[in-house]
C-alpha cells in the first residue's frame, strides 16, 4: 500500500473506511492547516538527526501517539519542537497544529522575561485548542461537555498538540491523562525536564561541530567577529548546551567582555542559572535529593553510587537511588553504566548551592574524604614492589586525586600522609604503564608537600619515608637534573637517617648505591652497598630483611655486568633468583632473569637467554607491565643481533624504543636508539 504522507490522505482513507469517530459533523476543509504557532526567530541550524528522528516519529507511519522530547533546561527541546512543527506545517502534515505552552518566562540577553499568558492548566489547553480550531463557543459549556468537544473536534482531522514545558503545568495528572485519552488522529510532542511516561526523545548536549556551528551563526546575528580560540572556549565553558551558547553570544553583544562571560553562566544569582536551574532544584531543598545534588558536585567525575550515599548522609544505599533518580527525572543528573554524573554546568551550579549551604559542605567533605580513604584502604596499600592488579583505584582514580588535592589544599596532613601510604603502590605502578612524566610529576607534587608538612611537624619518620620514595621515584625518571635532585635529597636523609631503625638505614644506602650506579660511580657504588650490608647484621633479629639483603646481591650483580664481569656477575645473580623464588617475590624473578639472559647473551648462551628472555616477556604483558616488556624487546634484539638476524634485532630494537618513547623514559628510549642505528648501518 502507498503510504500516507499528509492529512487529506487521512481524510480520504478514513471516509473510504467508513470511519466515525464522532456525532460531529466533519468541518470545512481548509485551505491551509490551521495552526496557532509562535513566531520563528531564526533558521534551526542545530540538531539535524533529533529533527529528522521527531519527523519519523510524527508521521502516520509511525505507531508512536505520544513523544516527549526530555532534557536539562536550555537543551532546544521548544526549538526543536517548534522546527518539526513548521516543517509540518510546510509540508500539510497535518489538518492542524496547536502549540500551548506552561514557560512562565523566557530568557534573553537582555535579561529575563515574563510570559504574559502561560498555559499552566488543563482549561488553558482546551482554549488554546478551541481557538486554534476556530471553535471558541465549545469554551462556553461546562468542563466536561468541553471535553467531549474538544475529543470530537480533533477526531475530525489530523492533528499535532504541542505542550511545552509539561513539568510546570499545575493540574500534572488531569494533563497526563488528557493526553492519554485523545483520538487516534491526534500526536502529541511534549517537552519536559522532567520525565514522562510516554516514548521519549532525550536531548544530549551539542557535538563540538554542533555547538561550533551555533557558536558562529549566533556570532554573524549579532554582528560579532568571534576568533575560533575564542569559539573553541564558548564551546568548553557552555557544555554544548544551545540556550548557553545563544546566551553566552547574546552577553557578549551586550557588551560584556569575553573573559566574563564564562562567570556570568555559572553565577548562582546570575540570570541564566535562575532561569535554567532554580526551578527545578527549588522544590527539592530540604530533601535527600537536594543532599545528593550537593554530594555529587564533590566529585570531579561520575561517582558511584555507595559513595553518593555515604556522602549525602542517606538513610540506606535503596534511598539515595530513589532520591537520584528524582533528580535524573529532572535531567539534572544522569547514569552511564552503574555511576552517576552531571553535566558541567549544572555541576557549577550545584557547587554553589553547596557554598550556600556550609554546615552540609563541612559535613560533606569529611564524609567525602572518609569515603575514599577508606576505599584506597580496601583496594591500595599493597606492596609496591610488586606487581599488584589495581582495578577499582584505577578506575576511581579521578576522583580519589581530587580529594587528595582538596586535602592539600585544606592542610589535612594526617589525611594526606595516610593516603600517601595507601595509593604510593599504584602511584609508582602508573609509571609502568604510562608516561612517567606526566604521570609522576603528581606523585613529586605529593611527596614534596609531605616532606614539608612534615618536617614542620617535625613528624621525622614520615620526612624519611617520604623522601627515600622521592629520590627513588626521581632515580627511576633517570634524567641527569633528576639524578642531581635524587642525589641533594638522600644526603639530606642520610644527615636524619638516626630517627629510623637499621633496616631502613639499609634500604636507604642501597638506594643511594643504585643513585651511584646510575651515575657511573660504580666504586662509590659498592662502599655504599657495603654499609647496607653492614647495617642489616645489626638489624634486630627479628626484623624481616631477606628482601633487603637479595638487593644487595642484585646490584652486586648489576656492577659487574656494567664493568663487564659476566662470571662475577652471574654469580652474585644466580643466588639472588633462588632469593627471589624462596620469597615467591615474582617481580624480582623476572628482573633477575633477564639480567641472566643479557649475560648469556654476552656469553654466547643464546638458547638459555631466549628462553629467559621469552618467559620475561609472557610474564611482563600478563602483568601490564610496559617498561619491563620493553627492557625484554631490546634484549631480544641484542640476542638477534649476536646472532647475526639484524631485520629480527631491528623489530624489536623499534618496538622497544617505541615503548620507552611512550613511557617517557628519554635515556632509555635514546640508548635504544643508538642501538637501531647500529643494526640499521649493519643491515
Amino acid at each position: 500500500e502507498k503510504p500516507i504522507k499528509n492529512w487529506r490522505e487521512v481524510a480520504i482513507a478514513l471516509q473510504q473506511a467508513g470511519y466515525h469517530q464522532s456525532p460531529v459533523e466533519p468541518s470545512i476543509v481548509p485551505t491551509r492547516p490551521l495552526h496557532n504557532l509562535p513566531t520563528r526567530e531564526g533558521e534551526f541550524l542545530v540538531r539535524d538527526r533529533e529533527l529528522q528522528q521527531l519527523l519519523e516519529m510524527l508521521s502516520f507511519e509511525s505507531p508512536i501517539a505520544c513523544i516527549s522530547v526530555e532534557g536539562i533546561g536550555g537543551m532546544g527541546k521548544t526549538a526543536l519542537a517548534l522546527a518539526a512543527a513548521y516543517r509540518c506545517l510546510e509540508a500539510s502534515t497535518f489538518g492542524a497544529i496547536v502549540f500551548t505552552s506552561a514557560k512562565p518566562q523566557r530568557l534573553t540577553p537582555h535579561g529575563i522575561l515574563s510570559r504574559l499568558k502561560p498555559d499552566r492548566s488543563l482549561p488553558d489547553l482546551f482554549r488554546a485548542i478551541a481557538h486554534t480550531l476556530n471553535q471558541s463557543n465549545i469554551l462556553l459549556a461546562e468542563f466536561q461537555e468541553q471535553l467531549e468537544q474538544i475529543h470530537a473536534r480533533l477526531a475530525q482531522q489530523p492533528t499535532l498538540l504541542i505542550v511545552d514545558n509539561l513539568e510546570t503545568v499545575e493540574d500534572y495528572e488531569a494533563v497526563l491523562a488528557f493526553l492519554y485519552d485523545l483520538p487516534a488522529l491526534v500526536k502529541v510532542v511534549i517537552t519536559s525536564r522532567r520525565q514522562t511516561p510516554f516514548a521519549t526523545l532525550r536531548l544530549n548536549p551539542l557535538s563540538e561541530f554542533e555547538s561550533l556551528r551555533l557558536i558562529q551563526r549566533q556570532a554573524v546575528l549579532k554582528q560579532l567577529s568571534l576568533r575560533s580560540t575564542d569559539a573553541q572556549r564558548l564551546h568548553q565553558r557552555t557544555s554544548g548546551i544551545p540556550a548557553a551558547i545563544v546566551y553566552a553570544v547574546g552577553q557578549l553583544a551586550a557588551g560584556y567582555p569575553l573573559k566574563d562571560v564564562p562567570d556570568r553562566l555559572t553565577l548562582a544569582t546570575g540570570e541564566y542559572a535562575r532561569f535554567y536551574f532554580e526551578g527545578s532544584i527549588m522544590p527539592l531543598r530540604g530533601e535527600l535529593s537536594h543532599q545528593l545534588l550537593m554530594a555529587l558536585a564533590l566529585f570531579s567525575r561520575s561517582a558511584l553510587p555507595d559513595a553518593l550515599a555515604h556522602v549525602a548522609d542517606s538513610p540506606d544505599l535503596a534511598c539515595a537511588i530513589e532520591g537520584l533518580a528524582r533528580l535524573q527525572q529532572r535531567s539534572l543528573v544522569y547514569l552511564l553504566e552503574d555511576r552517576y554524573d552531571m553535566l558541567a554546568l549544572t555541576r557549577e551550579y550545584a557547587i554553589a548551592e553547596l557554598r550556600n549551604h556550609p554546615n552540609f559542605e563541612q559535613a560533606a567533605r569529611a564524609r567525602w574524604v572518609t569515603w575514599y580513604l577508606d576505599f584506597a584502604q580496601q583496594h591500595g596499600g599493597k606492596d609496591w614492589k610488586e606487581w599488584n592488579e589495581y582495578g577499582p583505584l584505577e578506575q576511581e582514580w579521578e576522583n580519589l586525586q581530587a580529594t587528595i588535592e582538596w586535602c592539600i589544599a585544606s592542610d589535612r596532613y594526617e589525611d594526606v600522609r595516610q593516603f600517601w601510604q595507601r595509593v604510593n603502590g599504584y602511584t609508582h605502578a602508573q609509571g609502568y604503564r604510562s608516561n612517567r612524566i606526566s604521570c609522576w610529576a603528581t606523585r613529586l607534587d605529593w611527596t614534596e608537600w609531605l616532606i614539608q608538612a612534615a618536617e614542620s611537624r617535625q613528624d621525622w619518620e614520615t620526612v624519611l619515608e617520604v623522601m627515600d620514595n622521592q629520590g627513588w621515584t626521581l632515580i627511576l625518571l633517570g634524567q641527569s637534573h633528576h639524578l642531581e635532585l635524587a642525589d641533594a635529597l638522600y644526603q639530606k636523609a642520610w644527615r636524619l637517617r638516626h630517627h629510623k631503625d637499621s633496616l631502613f638505614q639499609s634500604q636507604l644506602a642501597i638506594h643511594v648505591a643504585v643513585l651511584r650506579i646510575q651515575q657511573e660511580q660504580f666504586a662509590d657504588a659498592i662502599d655504599w652497598l657495603l654499609k647496607a650490608e653492614q647495617l642489616l647484621s645489626r638489624a634486630t633479629p627479628d626484623c624481616d630483611h631477606p628482601r633487603s639483603r637479595l638487593h644487595v646481591l642484585y646490584y652486586q650483580g648489576e656492577i659487574a655486568y656494567k664493568t663487564g664481569d659476566y662470571p662475577r656477575a652471574r654469580s652474585c645473580f644466580q643466588p639472588a633468583l633462588a632469593q627471589a623464588q624462596a620469597l615467591n617475590w615474582q617481580r624480582a624473578i623476572f628482573l633477575v632473569k633477564d639480567w641472566l639472559a643479557n649475560i648469556a647473551i654476552q656469553q654466547e648462551h643464546y638458547n638459555e637467554a631466549q628462553g629467559l628472555l621469552q618467559e620475561g616477556l609472557s610474564m611482563a604483558e600478563l602483568n601490564r607491565d610496559e617498561c619491563r616488556a620493553a627492557f625484554c624487546k631490546r634484549s631480544m634484539s641484542r640476542l638477534e643481533k649476536a646472532r647475526g638476524e639484524e631485520a629480527v634485532a631491528v623489530h624489536w630494537a623499534s618496538e622497544a624504543m617505541r615503548s620507552f618513547q611512550q613511557l617517557g623514559m628519554m635515556q632509555e628510549a635514546t640508548e635504544t636508539a643508538v642501538l637501531l642505528e647500529a643494526l640499521r648501518i649493519r643491515e
